[in-house]
């Protein structure tokens, strides 16, 4: 049994059942044309599929370029905060050894200007022949 579907323009369609009883009679014109048929549907669907698959590589290259546009923008961004905090860490460092040395030379003035009055002092005692009532030595 085969099934026939009749489409009338501008009216709905029906379809008619027939028994085939009758065999077919497959002739050499026949598988011919059966095979262009063949060949023709398989060619269509080959077709097709490349068209198809065209557009999926012209998709992905599309979203793969914006992705890798994104990601070169986000790196320039990393390299230049990377640039800023890393001079201003390098201007800090700077402004720790000059408060540093800054430390040290009033550290070393002040052990200078110590020593000074020390020795003026014992010039002094010695000038005066006293001993210093508070020592500094404690075997005395």
């Amino acid at each position: 049994a085969f099934n026939i579907q009749i489409e009338l323009k501008g009216r709905s369609s029906f379809s008619y059942q027939m028994k085939a009883d009758i065999p077919i009679q497959r002739g050499e014109a026949q598988l011919s044309v059966i095979k262009a048929w063949k060949e023709q549907k398989i060619t269509k669907v080959i077709n097709k599929t490349q068209k198809k698959l065209l557009e999926i590589s012209g998709w992905e290259e599309k979203k793969t370029t914006k992705i890798e546009s994104q990601l070169a923008k986000i790196q320039r961004k990393i390299d230049s905060k990377k640039m800023e905090k890393t001079e201003y860490l390098r201007s800090k460092k700077a402004a720790v050894h000059a408060k540093a040395q800054e430390q040290k030379a009033k550290v070393q003035t002040r052990r200078a200007q110590e020593i000074l009055d020390a020795e003026e002092e014992a010039a002094r005692f010695q000038a005066m022949g006293q001993i210093p009532k508070k020592s500094s030595l404690n075997c005395f």
